[in-house]
C-alpha cells in the first residue's frame, strides 16, 4: 500500500472539528472553532467558498441530499439550515442551550445529540421538536443507524445505547473506558465498529454486547473511523496526530500516515471522509488544515 498526499486545503482560522460529504461526491464541507462553514471541491484544490458564518464553534453538520440543505449545529443556540447552492439561511431551530455534537437523519426524523446525555428529536419536514430522549448524564458524541429500525448512540460515559423507533432504549453496554467518539454500522457483516478516548477499536455483532474483536489502535484518543467506498479498508483519526489504514476483514494495520513520513497533520486529527470521488481520503485537524490523500494498493503480478 502506498500513500500519496494530493493536496492541503488551508483557510480556517482555528481547529477544524467537522467534515460532511456533499451531494456531489467531489464536494465536501468543513467547520470548526472559527464558525466558518466552507465548501471545498476536490477537482479544484484549495479553492474554498465560505457558505455560512456561525457564531461560536461548530462540532456537527449533516447534509440533507433531497434539498441540498446543510444542517449546522450551533453551540448553545440550535440548528441552522443553509442552502449550499444559494448560501441562503433557510431556517433556524431554537434548541436547549447546550453544545451539539451529533446530527443524524432517520427517515422523517432528525436526532440531535447534546451535552448532558440529552437527545432532541425533530420532525424533518416541520422542524418541530417531537421528543426529548435522555438515557445518560454524559454528552452524546456520535450516532449511526442500524438498518431501518434502530439507532446506536455513543456517549461520553463510554456506553453505546440503542434505541428503537418508539424512542425506547432496547440495548446498552459499556463499549469503552471513556468517551465513545465514533460509531459506524457496516451492513455487510452486520457489525458495529466503535472508537473512543481509550484509543481502542472495537467490533460488535448486532444484538450482542460482547465485542467480537478489540485492538489497541492508537497511542491517544481515536476521534473518527470511516470505511473506504469498497468497504475493504477503514481509516482511523487520532489525537496522536496520525491517520491509520486498516484491513476490514482481519482488522490488521496496513499503513500509518504521519507528519515525519508523509507531511501529515501536526496536531490532533479530528474527522475523516473517504470519498467515492477517486477514492480520496480527506482529513481535518486542530492544525487548521485539511489534507487529501490517495491510497494506492499494490497489485501483485503473477
Amino acid at each position: 500500500m502506498q500513500i500519496e498526499r494530493i493536496d492541503t486545503f488551508s483557510g480556517h482560522r482555528g481547529p477544524i472539528y467537522a467534515l460532511e460529504q456533499g451531494v456531489e461526491d467531489k464536494l465536501f464541507y468543513s467547520a470548526g472553532s472559527d464558525g466558518w462553514v466552507v465548501q471545498w471541491n476536490l477537482e479544484k484544490p484549495d479553492v474554498g467558498k465560505v457558505i455560512a458564518q456561525i457564531e461560536g464553534s461548530v462540532y456537527a453538520m449533516r447534509m440533507e441530499p433531497e434539498s441540498s440543505i446543510l444542517w449546522i449545529g450551533q453551540n448553545y443556540e440550535g440548528i441552522h439550515g443553509v442552502d449550499v447552492g444559494s448560501q441562503a439561511r433557510i431556517f433556524s431551530i431554537s434548541l436547549p442551550k447546550q453544545a451539539i455534537y451529533a446530527i443524524q437523519f432517520w427517515d422523517s426524523q432528525v436526532w440531535v445529540g447534546h451535552d448532558g446525555g440529552l437527545i432532541t428529536v425533530l420532525d424533518r419536514a416541520t422542524r418541530q421538536v417531537i421528543r426529548h430522549v435522555k438515557a445518560g448524564q454524559k454528552r452524546v458524541r456520535t450516532m449511526c443507524l442500524l438498518g431501518l429500525e434502530k439507532i446506536a448512540v455513543g456517549y461520553s460515559d463510554g456506553c453505546i445505547r440503542v434505541f428503537d423507533a418508539a424512542f425506547e432504549l432496547v440495548e446498552s453496554w459499556q463499549a469503552h473506558q471513556n468517551s465513545v467518539f465514533g460509531v459506524v454500522y457496516r451492513e455487510e457483516d452486520q457489525s458495529i465498529y466503535s472508537v473512543g478516548r481509550d484509543a481502542h477499536i472495537k467490533r460488535y455483532s448486532i444484538g450482542e454486547k460482547q465485542e467480537m474483536h478489540t485492538i489497541p489502535g492508537h497511542i491517544y484518543a481515536i476521534n473518527d473511523l470511516v470505511f473506504s467506498p469498497d468497504g475493504r479498508h477503514f481509516a482511523t483519526a487520532s489525537m496522536d496526530k496520525t491517520i491509520k489504514i486498516w484491513e476490514t476483514e482481519s482488522m490488521q494495520l496496513k499503513k500509518v500516515i504521519d507528519f515525519a513520513r508523509y507531511g501529515s497533520h501536526q496536531n490532533s486529527v479530528n474527522r475523516l471522509i473517504w470519498s467515492s470521488f477517486e477514492d480520496l481520503l480527506v482529513s481535518c485537524s486542530d492544525d487548521k488544515n485539511i489534507s487529501v490523500w490517495k491510497i494506492h494498493e499494490r497489485i501483485s503480478l503473477i
